[in-house]
């Protein structure tokens, strides 16, 4: 193995958390076709509206800062940060990396310790092949007092995945980690972030159909529509946490 290939090799490691060859077989899967579904995107605009009212609520988003978006796809989410935010984005597809790059969106960068304001996983977490690997490093890359969001992130703690064994949202080929949000929990408290909460977004979701999921969970909990997909409650979750102030007590 050539001195290139080890560094090229490091350097996935760090930013992606696999190897080269692991990579180039993932980005077969992310490609145009995953990131251009029209139909969607009215309502994931609005998803990403609700969801950074929520990140308000949570986090002083008006005092701007670096922010990094793991998995950022093409940019959307960060662009409804204004431009006190410096944006940075992870991304393994050539293509949306290329789009996140026309929208303001740094994706060439050298990864260090306590850089970001904020660290954001919409809807990445579970397709990442060294999930809990990559939180431990977002706690180093945070300032102290620093957030990490988990938003669009799958709850295998969920009635619906406790009788079926799945999720709606999930591919299989494109998962390596089905967390829930006690596992979440458990994970972020090793590292030493601090929890500040919760929250399962439903009723108020462009997806969500309360009459009609709950009579398509009775069917296909009675096996008459086994085939059936449908949003429901606790399937998605969000989680909010800050790094707490780490004190360094080489200065005493």
């Amino acid at each position: 193995m050539t001195e290139d290939t080890l560094n090229n090799d490091r350097i996935s490691k760090v930013m992606f958390g696999a190897r080269v060859q692991t990579l180039e077989r993932l980005k077969l899967l992310y490609n145009q076709e995953y990131f251009g579904n029209e139909e969607l995107a009215k309502d994931r605009e609005m998803m990403y509206r609700q969801e950074f009212q929520r990140l308000r609520a949570y986090f002083n988003l008006d005092m701007g800062g670096n922010i990094l978006d793991i998995g950022c796809g093409t940019g959307g989410f960060l662009s409804q940060f204004d431009a006190t935010w410096r944006k940075y984005g992870i991304e393994i597809s050539d293509y949306a990396r290329g789009i996140a790059r026309s929208r303001g969106i740094v994706t060439d960068f050298e990864l260090q310790d306590d850089f970001f304001d904020l660290i954001l996983f919409r809807g990445t977490l579970q397709h990442i092949p060294d999930p809990v690997s990559k939180i431990e490093d977002c706690y180093y890359w945070l300032k102290n007092g620093g957030g990490i969001a988990f938003l669009a992130t799958p709850n295998t703690n969920s009635i619906y995945y406790k009788f079926f064994n799945s999720l709606p949202m999930l591919g299989e080929a494109y998962n390596f980690l089905l967390p829930s949000d006690t596992m979440l929990q458990q994970i972020l408290t090793n590292f030493g972030f601090k929890i500040k909460g919760f929250e399962y977004p439903y009723a108020d979701t462009p997806y969500a159909r309360p009459m009609k999921d709950v009579m398509l969970f009775l069917m296909k909990l009675l096996r008459i529509r086994k085939d059936a997909t449908f949003a429901f409650y606790r399937n998605v979750m969000e989680c909010y946490a800050a790094k707490e102030h780490v004190h360094n007590d080489d200065h005493h």
